[in-house]
């Protein structure tokens, strides 16, 4: 993936969300939510939404960085990569990459969950405010049935909109999630290609000469079955060694 791509499909989502927020505000659905929810719910929904999105372009600036280091052959992860590659092996040093990449952006998955559950949150306090209102004493008072239906449609109102509020946020923020998980297995993939392509980067891809004894003076003088059967075994100067 090219490190822009990243960017590019992140201004997408966001440019068109961004769009359908200041239409909503336009037509006065935002002030409409301000001004029915009394919780501020929606509002601490909000807040953590951003937090969320700058998080995300945070990790997205660092998974790019990461990119161009590739691109480069050196340096962040990819050094840090062939020197456990040599320590480790490949099996262990690649679990462990995958493991600190994506444990890096699991938490802004678990932003997105919580605006789903603040929006419930919202719902249960709607609905407790909606029944508070509520006298069984007094329904058969009719001067007293308005204030009552007043009370319940605000509580209604908290808990639709903190619902709402809740529910779009996170398809906004997983919709950039998903763009952040999608490059940082493309980072993955392109490190491990990038150390299995180094020769030098891991135990087994580069086998030093093996050491060898010259026989002594006047030839195989010295040398028993076993010895000839090594020596016949060695390779030859200049020949390549897998």
């Amino acid at each position: 993936m090219n490190q822009w791509m990243l960017w590019a499909r992140f201004a997408a989502i966001n440019l068109f969300g961004a769009a359908a927020l200041a239409l909503a505000w336009i037509n006065g659905w935002v002030q409409a939510v301000i001004a029915g929810d009394n919780s501020r719910i929606s509002i601490l929904i909000f807040l953590l939404f951003i937090v969320g999105l700058v998080a995300t372009a945070w990790r997205i600036e660092k998974v790019t960085s990461e990119l161009d280091n590739i691109a480069r052959g050196r340096g962040g992860r990819l050094d840090a990569y062939r020197s456990a590659l040599a320590r480790s092996g490949m099996g262990n040093a690649t679990r462990a990459m995958e493991l600190r990449l994506f444990g890096r952006i699991v938490f802004i998955r678990q932003i997105g969950n919580a605006l789903v559950m603040l929006g419930l949150i919202g719902t249960v306090v709607g609905f407790v405010q909606a029944l508070n209102g509520v006298d069984p004493g007094k329904a058969g008072d009719a001067s007293s049935i308005g204030g009552m239906v007043g009370t319940m449609i605000e509580g209604m109102g908290v808990a639709l909109y903190t619902t709402l509020v809740g529910s779009v946020l996170n398809l906004w923020l997983t919709a950039n999630y998903q763009i952040l998980a999608t490059g940082t297995a493309n980072l993955a993939a392109t490190l491990i290609d990038a150390a299995h392509d180094d020769p030098e980067s891991g135990p087994g891809e580069a086998v030093s000469e093996p050491v060898r004894t010259r026989p002594a003076a006047g030839g195989m003088t010295g040398l028993g079955s076993a010895g000839m059967a090594n020596a016949s075994l060695r390779p030859a100067d200049g020949a390549a060694h897998v």
